[in-house]
């Protein structure tokens, strides 16, 4: 038998906090890229980062980070409808934040790429059809955990999710596919939408399972 969920209950006043913030850092980013023609200040990091995935490169580098690329994409759709079928029955309220939250990375993730329209490194060893800025492996990715550990609760799952999320950004730059800034705006997306989608709908959720009895 499963274990009883324990969803994340900090107050929304600090998932406001930590969500604003890191969504005004993903937009500041995007501006700067747009308006500098995609040379932004911080475009000499990102070459350098790049220059040093490139002399990285391994045969089995390549091929544990080519299974990372499935994941990222055509895995995280199946985990996210996973989860949401999981949590459907006994737990439909979370169930839809999930999903709402996973949808919103999604889109917010297409549209920036398509308003930034940032070129991709040259040298890459994936196929890839669409701009660089935010990485859309990452945005799906750390949404998905972030969403994740929200509804379980436990500190183990954060850890993980955090593990798995910084591989898939190491990931996307060894393969050539984004520049370092682009993962770093992926997560802050990714992040920022699920924590800022909980603090909307955080009360609601918690309907069905009981708050902890206060401390002292």
């Amino acid at each position: 038998m499963a274990p009883p969920l324990n969803p994340h209950q900090l107050p929304s006043r600090v998932l406001w906090a930590v969500s604003i913030p890191a969504l005004a850092v993903l937009l500041a980013g995007a501006v700067l890229v747009w308006s500098t023609h995609s040379v932004p200040p911080f475009q000499a990091l990102d070459a350098g980062w790049n220059q040093v995935m490139l002399a990285s490169r391994t045969p089995w580098l390549t091929s544990a980070n080519r299974v990372l690329d499935f994941v990222g994409n055509a895995g995280m759709v199946i985990y996210a409808a996973a989860l949401f079928l999981a949590l459907l029955r006994r737990h439909w309220r979370l169930a839809v934040f999930t999903a709402a939250a996973n949808l919103a990375a999604l889109a917010a993730t297409h549209l920036l790429k398509f308003l930034v329209g940032r070129p991709r490194p040259l040298d890459r060893l994936v196929h890839v059809d669409s701009g660089s800025y935010p990485s859309g492996h990452v945005s799906a990715t750390v949404a998905a955990m972030v969403c994740t550990a929200i509804v379980i609760g436990r500190l183990w799952m954060w850890l993980s999710g955090a593990i798995l999320s910084v591989a898939m950004m190491y990931s996307r730059t060894y393969l050539g596919a984004h520049w370092i800034s682009d993962t770093v705006a992926g997560a802050l997306l990714g992040a920022g939408l699920a924590l800022l989608l909980w603090a909307a709908v955080r009360d609601k959720c918690l309907e069905r399972h009981s708050l902890p009895a206060p401390i002292g």
